[in-house]
């Protein structure tokens, strides 16, 4: 903590699973700031990588910072350009990434009153 009570802090950075190709993922912890239910992530996703299925405890924003990208659902699938907002709901199974001739890079906000019991799957 800083001397004015604020916190800079440093991401920590994962290459998806995979290797060469896949997203690159930054993320604050919660345990990097002690708080409860709060994740930020910056995911860079290249040209026609998506990440798995998957569902959060927590209610979750992605904003589309540049690119452009596909969110889907069991029920579809809606393509995503920069300065979109998107909003996932608790336990909604979702998958998202890069279209397939263009990269895409998301903000995703991830909160909620609980503490996350695992961590945003790399």
């Amino acid at each position: 903590m800083t001397p004015i009570g604020i916190q800079v802090i440093e991401p920590e950075t994962d290459l998806a699973p995979g290797a060469p190709g896949e997203a690159i993922i930054d993320r604050i912890s919660n345990a990097s700031t002690g708080t409860l239910g709060l994740s930020i992530t910056v995911v860079r996703f290249p040209p026609g990588i998506r990440r798995p299925w998957s569902a959060h405890a927590q209610d979750q924003y992605a904003w589309i910072v540049s690119g452009k990208g596909i969110i889907a659902s069991e029920d579809g699938e809606i393509e995503l350009h920069q300065g979109q907002l998107v909003f996932v709901p608790a336990n909604m199974m979702h998958q998202h990434g890069a279209s397939e001739e263009e990269g895409m890079t998301q903000l995703s906000i991830i909160g909620g009153t609980e503490p996350r019991e695992t961590p945003i799957a790399p």
